[in-house]
């Protein structure tokens, strides 16, 4: 256990909308959300409309700045695989925790909602509340920029089901940019990994992949990680290594966040405990 001095350095954006299919034409391909809207209860917020160079819907852009200085503990989960990347990197480089630090993503007295979904601060976490079913992926991002790093978020599930899916953003350039990658688990006890490209198009790099590492249904709590060291990836569900791949199609830098999907259920709901960073 270690106390440290953090300064949360968070700028939240939930990107969502309308649905482009991901490239590989199987059934089990997931969708993603191709508009951005970005929320933030501060004062002083702003709005603005551009236009991308992809041929995509308007994105809306909303932006503010909320920093906030707290001193917590931060106590990796107790686990007994040596593949677990939290029990030797230390004092992460970024740290967020909705439920321990007051209102980090700027929703608690300003939840965002739209057709597809309710994102609000709770005691329970950072919540995500679905409405309705395929209408694309929803995600938040930070101001946290890194290129090669261990990504760490750890999900409750509340209320999900089948193919519904939660899990981590990275490797976005700007917060109005169509591209980057994301790394799920399904309610059903599965793995995928997506990637957006800047001209609107997705590619399934790694379909629906079952995993006994995976704690399924509700009320259940994961772990999900992500090593990426330039073009190579590691997928690590609760401390568990399970796969390792390449891709070099996004090498630069970009901000990390998480996302969700609902498939099989309408009001999908899931907690985002922790969110956690080290650079490489």
């Amino acid at each position: 256990m270690k106390k440290l001095i953090l300064v949360f350095l968070i700028t939240c954006l939930l990107l969502s909308a309308c649905n482009l299919p991901i490239g590989e034409p199987t059934a089990d391909a997931d969708e993603v959300a191709a508009r951005v809207a970005a929320t933030l209860a501060a004062s002083g917020l702003t709005a603005t409309e551009t236009q991308p160079t992809v041929a995509l819907p308007t994105i809306a852009i909303e932006s503010a700045t909320l920093t906030a200085t707290a001193t917590e503990t931060v106590t990796p989960t107790p686990t007994t695989s040596p593949d677990d990347p939290r029990l030797s990197l230390g004092t992460p480089d970024f740290w967020f925790s909705p439920a321990s630090s007051g209102d980090p993503s700027g929703v608690a007295n300003n939840p965002y909602s739209d057709n597809a979904i309710t994102i609000s601060n709770q005691v329970s976490g950072l919540n995500f509340a679905s409405k309705a079913i395929n209408l694309g992926k929803r995600w938040r991002l930070t101001a946290f920029e890194p290129t090669n790093f261990y990504l760490e978020g750890t999900f409750k599930t509340v209320s999900c089901g089948g193919r519904d899916n939660y899990g981590l953003v990275m490797r976005v350039p700007t917060y109005n940019d169509t591209l980057g990658y994301f790394v799920g688990l399904s309610c059903d006890g599965s793995y995928i990994v997506d990637r957006l490209d800047i001209d609107g198009n997705g590619s399934n790099l790694i379909s629906w992949t079952p995993d006994p590492n995976i704690k399924s249904g509700e009320n259940q709590v994961n772990r999900l990680g992500v090593k990426l060291i330039n073009d190579t990836f590691k997928l690590y569900i609760n401390g568990i290594l399970v796969r390792e791949f390449n891709d070099g199609v996004i090498q630069n830098k970009g901000h990390v966040g998480a996302y969700v999907s609902a498939r099989e259920k309408s009001n999908f709901t899931v907690d985002l405990q922790e969110l956690m960073a080290w650079v490489q």
